[in-house]
């Protein structure tokens, strides 16, 4: 099971440290036939950094191969108003972590540092560049502040990305927490068959209250918001 949560580089709108709101988000997840629970937490330290960690356990049938949690952890700051990944870790929730990886971001240096499958790469790091649990913040933040259609460059693993984000539609839907007046979001990369579709709550902050993973146009994971504080 997946830990869930994914042209012209656009920079992040300006984003205030002051302006960031810790939280605790629960999720009921179904992917592929299989199910599980994810949390989603957002906290700052006393030194002025945040850490956004996704943790997601199998259930059933399915923990027989991911005994363990899968973990993304993020840690970031606000600099001079933009979002600034410190560094990246991902642990795909079995013994061997085959998937799992990290990124060392060094904005002294221009440079990031990737490792996956026992490799060491370093890639250009350009200015508003994320990692891939980042999007999230950035999207947020920018909802928050009126932006409707844009893309983020985001690197991944050995590479980088350039997801586009346009605002599909207002509504209301109904999840495990409750009832949520949403904007309805199509997150996308050119030239691949997957892609998600997000409701996010601006009640929330723009909190994601459901999601769907999408390939080749059909749903295979859902995530539902249980709770949320």
């Amino acid at each position: 099971m997946r830990t869930v949560l994914l042209t012209l580089l656009i920079l992040p709108l300006h984003v205030a440290a002051a302006d960031i709101e810790p939280f605790t988000a629960h999720y009921d997840l179904r992917f592929s036939g299989l199910a599980g629970v994810a949390v989603t937490t957002l906290s700052q330290d006393g030194e002025g950094s945040f850490v956004l960690e996704n943790r997601t356990r199998a259930k059933g049938l399915a923990r027989l191969a991911r005994p363990r949690d899968a973990i993304e952890r993020s840690e970031f700051v606000v600099d001079t108003d933009r979002l600034k990944p410190v560094s990246f870790l991902s642990k795909d929730g079995t013994k061997r972590n085959k998937r799992g990886s990290s990124i060392d971001f060094d904005w002294s240096a221009s440079s990031a540092n990737t490792q996956y499958k026992g490799e060491t790469r370093t890639l250009n790091l350009e200015d508003g560049m994320l990692d891939r649990q980042l999007l999230q913040i950035a999207m947020m933040s920018d909802l928050s502040n009126g932006v409707t259609d844009t893309s983020y460059t985001v690197i991944d693993r050995h590479s980088t990305k350039t997801y586009a984000i346009s605002v599909l539609a207002r509504e209301t839907i109904e999840v495990p927490a409750g009832s949520y007046d949403v904007v309805k979001i199509r997150r996308e990369r050119a030239g691949s068959s997957r892609s998600s579709i997000l409701w996010c709550a601006p009640s929330l902050g723009y909190v994601t209250v459901k999601m769907q993973q999408l390939k080749d146009g059909k749903v295979i994971g859902t995530l539902s918001l249980t709770e949320i504080s």
